[in-house]
């Protein structure tokens, strides 16, 4: 038997025996527990990890079901970035602003556009390109008192004739031909009804009358009918017109070959290059009897005047200038009336047209004349070249 020694300490233990050192056989289970799961086994039947099932269990309570997810689009009410930087974004918004402008410009000169009819008392056929008749009147409408003083114009006498006539051929190629016929031509008035209801037959007389025995219609049919164009669209402007376009661009720069002075029109420039305002520019195109040319120096200066101007329009300071292209219309609907059937698309054609006559790219002429000063039944007339002239409007298209 074997012998063991032991004694108790002072808190009565044995010390030295199994009792003071104890051996467990087990391993002892931890209190806390880390265990893994993998996925899909958390909430699958079975038996829970221990540390679970010797904890109380709260009761269990129905989850609420969950919305579906909606995401929301962001909006920023903050300063937008655009992929243009602000220079171009300046430069879009600039010809935006212009175009906005045109179009409000354009619908405001369509609206306002005085028509008159411009047909011809007996229908012509048509023939090649697009004829314009564009007519500068005498008439003083628009004009106080005051202003036909200023302007040397005279006493509205009734009687309406037309100062300027000219005839402006557009080819299908857009190439332009403008050709004067002196408002003295002695030419074929056609038989028509008289503004008080008389009968007249064929007669000669001088061009400019037409218009005031017939109006539009006669002067429309006396062209074709000396011409042999038919006349597609009609323009006519008066004194009023002249002053106020060639202000409204700011003046028109004129090249005079000498010092002039005319009691008539109340021209009194000195030779040389120089801008001439409303005033001048109308005394300048009036001006016949203190021109050595007489009738067709005046249709030298008329075409260099429209030459002018359409050279001061397409310029940037007018045509980047909204105060100016508003000033512009605003005389031109005042003082200038078109056929009734033209549109203010047929007046853009026109003004593109005119435009390449003012840079050299079209033609300006005179219908050939062999007398210039020869005496008629109607007073002191121009003859026209008949061979040459035929000649010339063939060239145009005439039938």
């Amino acid at each position: 038997m074997e012998s063991t020694v032991y004694r108790r300490g002072s808190d009565g233990k044995v010390i030295g025996t199994p009792e003071a050192n104890p051996v467990f056989d087990q391993p002892v289970e931890p209190v806390f527990s880390v265990t893994t799961f993998r996925a899909g086994e958390i909430g699958q039947t079975g038996a829970l990890p221990k540390y679970v099932a010797d904890k109380p269990q709260a009761p269990r309570t129905m989850s609420k079901p969950k919305m579906p997810v909606i995401t929301l689009p962001k909006f920023s009410f903050g300063k937008s970035k655009s992929r243009y930087p602000k220079p171009v974004r300046y430069i879009r918004n600039i010809v935006l602003a212009y175009l906005v402008f045109y179009m409000i410009l354009g619908v405001h000169a369509a609206s306002s556009l005085d028509k008159l009819p411009a047909s011809a008392n007996v229908a012509m056929a048509d023939t090649a390109g697009t004829n314009w008749l564009l007519v500068g009147s005498d008439s003083r409408e628009g004009l106080t008192k005051e202003e036909r003083k200023e302007l040397s114009t005279g006493k509205d006498e009734g009687t309406q004739r037309t100062d300027t006539i000219m005839l402006i051929h557009i080819d299908d190629s857009g190439k332009s031909t403008l050709v004067s016929l002196p408002r003295d031509s002695y030419v074929t008035i056609p038989a028509h009804t008289a503004l008080d209801g008389s009968s007249i037959e064929d007669r000669k007389n001088k061009i400019n009358t037409a218009y005031g025995k017939g109006g539009v219609p006669l002067l429309v049919e006396t062209v074709e009918r000396n011409t042999g164009l038919h006349i597609d669209h009609y323009m006519e402007v008066g004194f009023k017109g002249i002053r106020d376009i060639t202000n409204a661009v700011g003046g028109v720069n004129m090249c005079i070959p000498a010092d002039v002075t005319d009691k008539n029109s109340g021209l009194n420039l000195l030779a040389g290059c120089q801008e001439l305002d409303g005033k001048d520019a109308l005394a300048y195109v009036r001006m016949r009897y203190a021109d050595p040319k007489g009738d067709l120096g005046r249709v030298e200066r008329q075409q260099q005047y429209l030459s002018s101007v359409m050279k001061k329009v397409a310029t940037a300071p007018v045509l980047l200038n909204p105060i100016s292209m508003w000033q512009l219309v605003n005389a031109g609907r005042e003082s200038v009336n078109v056929g009734d059937s033209d549109s203010i698309m047929d007046i853009g054609r026109l003004a593109r047209a005119m435009r390449g006559l003012s840079n050299g790219s079209g033609t300006l002429t005179t219908v050939p004349v062999s007398d210039a000063d020869a005496t008629t039944a109607a007073g002191s007339s121009v003859i026209w070249d008949e061979a040459a002239a035929r000649e010339l409007f063939i060239s145009l298209g005439a039938n």
